[in-house]
């Protein structure tokens, strides 16, 4: 059992470190900029962040799912939407922080 226990740590860790490159190279990469709100857009940030959530979890599992893995959470989406703003094919905005939160929020409650 505790075998089981260190190789989940250890799959979780590998794909949050894939996760991570992947959401990246997709935040970086060439995108039209629409300002209206696309639930397309909202619906991939909302999972994405429902599936950082989860692996952030089963990644640490020494500690629960609070403040400091919800702040890092956070930070990590806030440093997206800045890095966005400085590129001029990408824009910044509020309403993919409020999926970001929604994803988190809704790994949370489940």
């Amino acid at each position: 059992m505790k075998n089981i226990r260190r190789l989940l740590k250890i799959e979780s860790r590998l794909l949050l470190i894939l996760a991570f490159l992947f959401i990246n190279y997709q935040a970086m990469t060439p995108a039209t900029c629409d300002f209206g709100v696309t639930i397309q857009d909202k619906v991939l940030h909302f999972l994405a962040f429902y599936l950082l959530s989860l692996l952030v979890d089963f990644a640490f599992p020494k500690t629960s799912f609070g403040a400091v893995k919800i702040m890092g959470l956070l930070g990590y989406g806030i440093a997206i939407e800045i890095a966005q703003s400085f590129m001029p094919y990408r824009c910044c905005s509020l309403y993919d922080l409020l999926a970001d939160v929604c994803g988190i929020g809704l790994y949370l409650i489940s």
